[in-house]
């Protein structure tokens, strides 16, 4: 049965789980520390290599990643699981051919290790070749006859913040900040697009909204789940939109409203169903690693109050007459946490308070708020860098020519880090987070263009992954 969130219910969660700022956390009790991916990547791949074969104990380790970070402490990791299964590790750094070095120093074995991130997915894999170093006393006429049959084994285990950070390979040189590709399309304009984990944890997802459906997509554009919407009870709106957010609502859920319909919509994904839950009193803007931010439509149109509040609060009042086109949140909570657009296309950045964030102060002036003029009403925060502060990811604030992303620091006057060439249709919503398992952001942008059958929006992906460098 669908239960009502009443404001008085909801809150006291949402406090807890939404820290007023300065607050001391809770006392908590610790939390046993979970093997790090490359511990438990080393342990299970020395699991499949298995004990050392009659004997033969003296092994030559070679690690090979495209991301230089990874390779030394990996084969550290590495070393110490093969050492608990009984072998005599030596690594070798990386010799041209290694293993006629391996056969010259009398190791029994040459261990080959590849590993890196796993395409697409917030998983570390390796691949192990097994190959046997020992002379082949059988075979004299062929001195690099192996004894046994080389070996292939594989592992791959989910990719912690830190492993990512370490797997993550460098930016070509001369490569742009970041590239922007098509991702998918989807039927109808996207109102309003999110990113989460709205199903089991570690497993990504965009929301998209229309008019008339809410689809779960997989980080790769492939449809997960749908549910058509029944727009019946909806009351007219001077423009069509909705706001959509995956927040911890009892659980990563979906919550979403459209403009003109009586109540806010929570969803549970459940495999391929998205099940209906709750309701909410509020509209929910966004939600981030911080905790989510609620407010209101205005009466009658598809603009949003000037009303942000961490709680779901039916009688909150607008703080100042302006008109927001929309509200966005950082995954990451940090300095720069939440960014509001204003109907003067100007981008106000907030801090997990949802207080102004102030510019740095110049000699005899004092820093005011940061503002960003000219952001266009498709736009995300993404810390496309990893660098702790999110970039902004915006459209164009000129109706007037074709559509362009740039993506802007998020400090006032700062060049853009990337602009792209004119776009197909008008960018009209967009969100951050984590798609291609590097373990750091990216953005998506929905374009809507005139399909052969009615309106379809193109999901734009903008990503600071080398992997999707040209």
């Amino acid at each position: 049965m669908r239960a009502a969130f009443h404001a008085a219910l909801l809150a006291p969660a949402l406090l807890a789980a939404v820290p007023a700022a300065g607050a001391a956390a809770p006392p908590s009790q610790p939390a046993a520390a979970a093997p790090s991916s490359l511990a438990d990547l080393a342990s299970r791949l020395a699991a499949e290599i298995g004990p050392p074969l009659d004997g033969r104990r003296l092994a030559a380790l070679v690690v090979e990643t495209r991301a230089p970070a990874l390779a030394a402490p990996l084969g550290s990791a590495l070393d110490a699981a093969l050492a608990s299964r009984g072998y005599s590790v030596t690594i070798l750094r990386g010799p041209a051919e290694a293993e006629a070095a391996a056969r010259a120093a009398g190791q029994d074995w040459l261990v080959r290790v590849q590993a890196g991130l796993v395409p697409g997915r917030r998983e570390l894999g390796a691949v192990a070749e097994l190959v046997p170093a020992w002379p082949s006393f059988f075979l004299q006429r062929q001195p690099g006859a192996h004894a046994v049959p080389p070996r292939v084994v594989q592992a791959r285990v989910p990719a912690d913040p830190e492993t990512s950070l370490l797997a993550r390979e460098a930016r070509p040189a001369g490569a742009p900040f970041a590239v922007v590709r098509a991702l998918t399309r989807v039927p109808g304009r996207v109102l309003a697009l999110a990113v989460g984990e709205p199903g089991a944890p570690g497993q990504p997802a965009i929301v998209a909204v229309t008019a008339t459906a809410l689809l779960v997509l997989s980080p790769a554009g492939e449809v997960r789940a749908r549910r058509d919407l029944d727009a019946s009870a909806w009351r007219p709106v001077r423009g069509p939109a909705a706001v959509v957010a995956v927040a911890d609502l009892g659980g990563g859920r979906i919550a979403l409203r459209h403009a003109g319909a009586p109540a806010a919509e929570v969803y549970a994904l459940e495999g391929d169903r998205l099940a209906p839950v709750a309701t909410l009193a509020a509209a929910p803007l966004c939600a981030g690693d911080g905790g989510a931010v609620f407010g209101a439509f205005a009466p009658g149109t598809g603009m949003l109050l000037d009303e942000l509040s961490p709680l779901v609060d039916p009688d909150a009042r607008p703080a100042t007459a302006r008109l927001l086109y929309g509200v966005t949140a950082a995954r990451h909570s940090g300095p720069v946490a939440f960014a509001a657009l204003g109907a003067d296309l100007r981008l106000a950045l907030l801090g997990p308070d949802l207080r102004p964030v102030p510019a740095p102060a110049t000699p005899g002036e004092p820093g005011g708020p940061v503002v960003l003029p000219g952001v266009g009403t498709g736009f995300a925060l993404a810390d496309l860098d990893g660098d702790g502060t999110p970039e902004v990811v915006a459209s164009s604030a000129d109706p007037s020519g074709a559509d362009r992303l740039r993506v802007l620091p998020a400090r006032a006057g700062a060049a853009p880090l990337l602009e792209t060439g004119p776009l197909e249709g008008a960018v009209l919503s967009g969100a951050g987070g984590d798609l291609t398992g590097d373990g750091v952001d990216d953005a998506v942008l929905g374009a809507v263009v005139d399909g052969a059958a009615g309106a379809e929006t193109i999901l734009l992906l903008v990503t600071a992954d080398p992997r999707e460098s040209p």
